[in-house]
């Protein structure tokens, strides 16, 4: 029986995984998680990505710090809504266009997959006016 329901987790986390990746198509609504890291290129996040992978974490927080003490990343403390612009799957990054970011709105960004909670479905971007989300 416990054989049974742990296969059944497993099953599940599985699908939840690959159904959530799914959802990163271009031209989506998503989600940014709050305090997640902007990165204005792709070489950026790639050597970021390396270093997390590494589990340095010394070294991931200082190429951080710099990084966004040079203005070179971005990090936000609120969740941002992003247009999908390209998704690169076997290198987990994500081009985006920033919808509410203010003054950053229209800029293009570089993140990582695991930034994202959610797609907004029935929403289009062209149709974005403000945050739909209930906070």
């Amino acid at each position: 029986m416990r054989a049974a329901l742990a296969a059944a987790v497993v099953f599940l986390l599985t699908l939840v995984s690959v159904s959530f990746a799914g959802v990163i198509a271009k031209g989506a609504t998503m989600q940014v998680k709050p305090n997640s890291i902007w990165f204005q290129n792709a070489a950026q996040l790639a050597r970021w990505q390396d270093l997390k992978k590494s589990g340095n974490t010394a070294a991931l927080a200082t190429y951080q710090q710099q990084l966004l003490s040079d203005r070179e990343a971005w990090q936000f403390t609120n969740q941002i809504t992003v247009k999908v612009l390209d998704y690169d799957s076997e290198k987990k990054q994500v081009t985006v266009e920033g919808l509410t970011l203010g003054r950053f709105a229209g800029f293009k960004w570089v993140l990582d997959v695991d930034s994202f909670v959610r797609q907004l479905h029935g929403i289009s971007s062209k149709d974005y006016k403000r945050d739909p989300l209930p906070r």
